[in-house]
C-alpha cells in the first residue's frame, strides 16, 4: 500500500504502479489514505489493485465498487464494521488498531465470522504480537511507521531498513499456520 500523503502521492503513485507492474509482476499495489470521493476518482484511473480508507466512506465505497478495486474502510466500532461490510468491503482494517486489543477482533469476530478483518496502527513486527493477532482471528496486518521507520528514511539507512523489512518478512512466514 502506497501512502496517498502529500502534493506528489499521486504523481509518485503513478510512477510506482508502472514500476511495480513492470519489475514484480503478479505482485498487488494499492492506495491508501484515501479520505473522499475527489481523492478515489484520481486514483482509480491507475487502477490500483485495491484502495485503503482510513474510514468508512459510502462514496468512496461506491467508486470502489463501480472500478471493481477491493475497498478497505477503516472501522473501530462493530457498527462502522458492519456498515462498511454492507457497503462492500473486502477487508476491514481495524484502525487504529493501537486503541483495541486482539481481544477485541476475536469478539468482533464472534459476531461477523464472515467479515476478514486487518488490524492497522501501532503493530510491531515481533512474532509474538503478531501471532496473538493472527490467532484471533486477522486475515492480515498492516504495518506502517512501525516497520520503516522514518529516522531510516531520513538517514537514508537503506540497509538497515532492508534488514528491517526482511526480518519482518521471516516473522511473519513463521507466524503461518
Amino acid at each position: 500500500e502506497y501512502t496517498n500523503r502529500g502534493a506528489k502521492a499521486l504523481e509518485n503513485f503513478e510512477k510506482l504502479t508502472v514500476f511495480v507492474r513492470a519489475e514484480y509482476p503478479g505482485k498487488f499495489l494499492g492506495i491508501g489514505t484515501v479520505k473522499t470521493a475527489e481523492d478515489a476518482k484520481k486514483f482509480l484511473p491507475l487502477k490500483p489493485d485495491f484502495l485503503v480508507s482510513p474510514m468508512g466512506n459510502p462514496q468512496v465505497a461506491l467508486l470502489c465498487k463501480e472500478h471493481d478495486v477491493p475497498w478497505m474502510p477503516g472501522c473501530l466500532t462493530p457498527t462502522e464494521i458492519f456498515n462498511a461490510s454492507e457497503n462492500g468491503a473486502a477487508v476491514i482494517k481495524i484502525f487504529p488498531a493501537s486503541a483495541v486489543e486482539p481481544s477485541f477482533v476475536k469478539a468482533v469476530k464472534a459476531v461477523f465470522p464472515e467479515i476478514h478483518v486487518m488490524p492497522t496502527g501501532g503493530i510491531k513486527p515481533e512474532k509474538a504480537v503478531l501471532t496473538e493477532w493472527l490467532d484471533a482471528g486477522a486475515i492480515c496486518v498492516g504495518m506502517g511507521s512501525e516497520l520503516i521507520e522514518k529516522r531510516l528514511l531520513e538517514a537514508g539507512n537503506w540497509s538497515e531498513l532492508r534488514q528491517k523489512m526482511k526480518n519482518a518478512r521471516e516473522v511473519i512466514l513463521s507466524c503461518k499456520p
